[in-house]
């Protein structure tokens, strides 16, 4: 009796710990939708190389860009056509969260080539061509450029990542 007893305890036992052997310890996202977001900003608590503390006195006006990017399973394999625009409501509020004193980059201190933006078919990061006009800085500032997606082209727009705030600071 004691032997049917312990071998059908020990089977409960190996049939219990058989159900462990069948989950995965990875997320399984490859039916999730494309979702189209800024990567890394102080808008999303980042303080990486989006903090721009310089002496700009003498500084040539520098082309650069900020990236967009499409998280997804797979690369799409259309174009989108992504829409950002400006948004000075965002440079009030970071000041707010964060206890800063930032103010709205002024437009005759940066361009934007364009608000729209195209990512290719196979591609999953497009980019924002921005001219920063450092000549015309003034010698002490605080400043902030702030972006936000207003268009997905069709994609879902990501809810803590859809917004990228520039801060210069001196």
């Amino acid at each position: 009796m004691k032997i049917r007893y312990l071998i059908l305890v020990c089977l409960f036992v190996a049939f219990g710990f058989s159900s462990c052997l069948k989950d995965t310890p990875y997320m399984d996202v490859s039916n999730s939708a494309p979702i189209i977001e800024f990567g890394l900003s102080p808008a999303n608590g980042d303080f990486g190389p989006f903090m721009y503390r310089a002496d700009t006195t003498g500084s040539p006006a520098v082309d650069t860009a900020i990236a967009l990017d499409i998280a997804s399973p797979q690369v799409l394999n259309k174009n989108v056509t992504i829409t950002v625009a400006v948004d000075s409501a965002l440079v009030a509020a970071y000041d707010s969260a964060n206890a800063a004193s930032f103010t709205p980059l002024p437009a005759n201190l940066y361009s934007l080539t364009s608000s729209t933006i195209t990512i290719e078919a196979g591609f999953r990061v497009g980019r924002i061509p921005v001219t920063l006009n450092f000549p015309s800085f003034p010698a002490s500032h605080n400043y902030a450029l702030a972006l936000t997606i207003t268009d997905g082209g069709g994609l879902l727009i990501s809810g803590n990542s859809s917004t990228f705030i520039w801060l210069f600071e001196r």
